[in-house]
C-alpha cells in the first residue's frame, strides 16, 4: 500500500487498523545506525588491540593494556554493547522476524543476552590488577560467555524467523541471513577464538562485531521498505 490515497474514500470506509498504517522509516533507522556504530567501534578496537606490542604478560587481566587503560577500554566496550543492544532492540521492534514461534522465543532471548553483555563487561574493571586465573576474572569470563551464548541462541532463532517471515518489509538479498549468521558465529567463531586466548581473542570479537555492524546497516536500509505483514 502506498501513502497516496483518497481521504474521502478512506473516511467513508472507516479508519485503518494500526497494523495496516504505513510505517515510517524511523522504525529501525536510528537503532540500525547505532548498531553499526557500536559494531565498527568494537571491531576497530579489536584490530588495534590485536596489533599492540605490549610488555604486559598475557596472563594479566588487563593484557594487552596497563590497568589504567584497561579500565577505560572496558567502559568503551560496554558502550559498544549498549549500541549493539539498541540495534537488536530495533530488530525486535521492526517486525522483520515475523510473528512465528521462532521469533516469539528468539527475540526476547536475543535481547536478554545482548543486555547482559553490558554489566558482564563492566564486571572486569575491579580486577584490572589481577590475573586470568583469579576467581573474580574467571567468574566474570564465565558470565560474559554465558551472556554471549544466550544472545547467540536468540539470534539463531530470530534469524530463522526472518528467513521464514512472509512478504512485507524484509532485509534485502543476502542481508536476510545476517541475524542467523550473528547467532551461528557465536558458537563456531566467537566462543572458540575467545577461549583460545591471546591475539586470536580479538579476531573472534572483531569478526562478530563486523557482523553486528553489517546487521545495523541492513536494518537502517530496511527502514525504507514496505510495512511488515502482521
Amino acid at each position: 500500500m502506498t501513502g497516496d490515497y483518497d481521504v474521502t474514500t478512506r473516511a467513508a470506509a472507516g479508519p485503518l487498523p494500526i497494523s495496516a498504517l504505513p510505517a515510517g522509516p524511523a522504525f529501525s533507522r536510528l537503532p540500525g545506525a547505532l548498531c553499526t556504530a557500536g559494531g565498527l567501534i568494537a571491531a576497530a578496537g579489536a584490530a588495534w588491540s590485536a596489533g599492540l606490542s605490549s610488555p604486559v604478560p598475557v596472563e594479566d587481566v588487563s593484557w594487552p593494556y596497563g590497568p589504567g587503560l584497561f579500565r577505560g577500554t572496558e567502559v568503551l566496550w560496554a558502550l559498544t554493547h549498549v549500541l549493539t543492544f539498541l540495534g537488536a532492540l530495533g530488530l525486535a521492534r521492526s517486525g522483520l522476524a515475523g510473528r512465528g514461534r521462532a521469533a516469539r522465543v528468539g527475540l526476547p532471548v536475543m535481547l536478554v543476552g545482548m543486555a547482559l553483555l553490558v554489566p558482564c563487561e563492566l564486571a572486569f574493571i575491579p580486577f584490572a590488577h589481577g590475573t586470568t586465573d583469579d576467581l573474580g576474572p574467571v567468574l566474570a569470563s564465565t558470565l560474559i560467555g554465558i551472556a554471549s551464548m544466550i544472545a547467540g541462541v536468540g539470534f539463531v532463532l530470530t534469524g530463522v524467523g526472518v528467513l521464514r517471515s512472509p512478504g512485507g518489509r524484509s532485509l534485502a538479498g543476502a542481508s536476510r541471513f545476517l541475524p542467523l549468521l550473528c547467532g551461528v558465529f557465536v558458537f563456531v567463531g566467537l566462543t572458540p577464538l575467545v577461549m583460545a586466548g591471546g591475539r586470536v581473542f580479538f579476531l573472534g570479537v572483531g569478526t562478530w562485531n563486523v557482523l553486528l555492524a553489517l546487521l545495523g546497516v541492513a536494518l537502517a536500509r530496511a527502514a525504507n521498505g514496505p510495512a511488515p505483514v502482521r
